[in-house]
């Protein structure tokens, strides 16, 4: 039986909408393995995964690229991974190493992809941003760092210092920044991350903004609980169809369901993601009554229905929390993913398919002595 037949007959038997044939011209896939740790390593731990397609450097090749957090032996590096046919298969391209984790013993933390759809900063457009958390071998801060590569992902350069932090703890008055990640708004780039060194609060998330990527400006609130003890973090940022942006994050120590949501997903709604500190704060809550907890990551899609589908992993469960009513809390919907829960999976949309097909991109759960990186292919079922 051919991949089509199997899978058309799999979404009958879950009475979804057929997709459109169209789909099917990237093949279809499960469960490809992109990395898995050599046997010889001590550890064979791999987590936070997270991928980037090129579109802006004038190839137009399709081009993905993956990173994720590893221990290898010797001094740690961040790996980028490459493929050319939408995630069938996948190369070792590069190995970035971070000066703040120059010493054996050192870490790298949630690493995070960002290409540049413009020139900025004295950089190109299609310019390849890399960052994430550095930590050094004898764990007194923590820092996170920018590269940029501008040959597609083969090699690359410290830019710049963005925010750090004292060493790595999640214990409230500890003073660490933790996952980054990046965004471009009408000419400004920020960089977003959760930040524990404000007295006021146990943990907030937060962002600095540049215009040449080497000075940066103030920290600015994102999500500052005036309970010091709750914990935001893990931000994660899509642009909607109706222009609006769509701000999740985990909340630690929520009160809403303490035992079966102990990191319930919340997310806000803003014009700007640069805006989003004044916004209302909305608990992630299915019609079911699952509340989708810890470790978010979500986008928005023009597929799936006339305002399209937002789309949110979590850490929690293999389901994923889907919303076709521009985030409408009473409009999030459990659908089944067929894929294995993972921590903090990634979400990319993958091209010429009107945003139907989805690239899920697991770097297994945290804290598993035994894990891999690999991905799988997601359709995004029609409203009915």
């Amino acid at each position: 039986m051919t991949a089509f037949f199997v899978l058309l007959l799999s979404f009958i038997g879950l009475g979804l909408a057929i997709p459109d044939p169209f789909v099917y011209q990237h093949r279809p896939f499960d469960n490809v393995t992109i990395f898995n740790p050599p046997r010889n390593w001590t550890s064979h731990r791999t987590s936070y995964a997270r991928t980037v397609l090129l579109e802006h450097n004038g190839d137009k090749d399709d081009t993905l690229l993956a990173s994720w957090s590893l221990s290898p032996p010797g001094r740690v590096y961040a790996p980028i991974y490459q493929s050319k046919d939408g995630g069938y298969s996948w190369k070792e391209l590069s190995k970035v190493y971070f000066s703040a984790a120059a010493d054996v013993g050192s870490i790298i933390l949630q690493v995070f992809l960002y290409e540049l759809p413009q020139k900025f900063g004295g950089y190109p457009a299609g310019t390849v941003l890399l960052t994430a958390n550095a930590i050094p071998a004898d764990f007194s801060s923590t820092n996170i760092q920018l590269y940029a590569s501008t040959d597609k992902g083969r090699s690359f350069e410290f830019v710049s210092d963005v925010a750090v932090g004292g060493g790595p703890n999640t214990t409230n008055g500890a003073t660490p920044v933790w996952e980054p990640m990046i965004l471009m708004h009408e000419g400004e780039l920020g960089v977003f991350y959760s930040d524990s060194r404000d007295p006021k609060h146990g943990q907030k998330l937060a962002h600095q903004t540049t215009f040449d990527l080497k000075n940066w400006g103030e920290v600015v609130n994102d999500a500052a609980e005036t309970n010091y003890t709750l914990r935001p973090g893990m931000t994660t940022i899509a642009k909607m169809g109706n222009g609006k942006y769509i701000f999740s994050y985990e909340l630690a120590f929520a009160q809403e369901d303490p035992i079966n949501a102990e990191y319930a997903v919340h997310y806000r709604i803003a014009d700007s993601p640069f805006e989003f500190d004044t916004a209302e704060e909305i608990l992630l809550e299915a019609t079911d009554g699952t509340i989708s907890s810890a470790g978010p990551q979500t986008i928005w899609t023009p597929a799936g229905g006339p305002n399209g589908t937002i789309i949110t992993s979590d850490s929690e469960y293999s389901d994923f929390f889907i919303n076709r009513a521009y985030g409408h809390p009473g409009a999030w919907i459990r659908v089944p993913s067929g894929k294995g829960v993972g921590y903090t999976r990634d979400l990319r949309i993958m091209p010429h398919t009107k945003g139907k097909v989805i690239l899920v991109t697991n770097g297994g759960m945290y804290g598993r002595s035994e894990t891999i990186v690999s991905c799988a292919n997601w359709i995004v079922p029609d409203a009915k």
